[in-house]
């Protein structure tokens, strides 16, 4: 389950667990819009449905019928209000345009945040790695000065600690960045 169906309806995938029934109607739309052949229609709408999310207990339709609307992978399923019964099936690649500017507000406030989080980490991070290898040049400057072999193990030892550190550092650099790099990836799927 995807977090956006988890946020929408966090009992996605659970809604259908008995026998699903699926109109005619519904079957010719699945041939119609999804090149499905129709013997197989009945299944490709069943096994779908049991993985989608609710979006709206009550959506109308022409006929003025309140029926409830599922959602899985840009696909909408009308199903009935009482019944697991599939009414109808389209594709919905489309939003109106308020919607998609409203979810482009909230997406564009959440890709600031994380850049805004990911640059903060990043001069955290790097401060702390500069001050790392002005540590470690000291060390290196006092090893060469030093002839005592027990003070040069001792910062040997502390040498291959700094470079753990560092190695840490950098991880989390990565870190930082990866998780706005997913972000900024994921917003993808929602630009039209």
């Amino acid at each position: 389950m995807s977090t956006a169906a988890s946020v929408l309806d966090p009992k996605a995938g659970t809604h259908f667990t008995g026998k699903i029934f699926v109109t005619p109607h519904a079957l010719d739309r699945v041939a119609q819009h999804f090149g499905v052949e129709r013997s197989a229609a009945p299944m490709w709408v069943m096994d779908r449905l049991r993985k989608s999310s609710l979006v709206d207990p009550e959506v109308i339709g022409e006929d003025n019928i309140p029926r409830r609307l599922f959602v899985y992978q840009r696909v909408a399923y009308i199903v009935a209000q009482h019944e697991d019964t599939v009414v109808t099936v389209y594709p919905q690649e489309n939003a109106p345009e308020d919607v998609r500017s409203n979810v482009g507000k909230v997406l564009l406030r959440a890709l600031k945040t994380a850049q805004r989080i990911e640059k903060r980490e990043l001069r955290r991070l790097t401060i702390e790695k500069a001050e790392l290898n002005v540590r470690r040049a000291e060390l290196e400057l006092r090893k060469l000065q030093t002839n005592l072999v027990m003070l040069q193990r001792k910062i040997d030892d502390e040498l291959t600690l700094i470079a753990a550190e560092i190695k840490r550092v950098d991880s989390e650099m990565f870190v930082a960045k990866r998780e706005k790099s997913s972000l900024a990836k994921g917003i993808c799927a929602y630009v039209m």
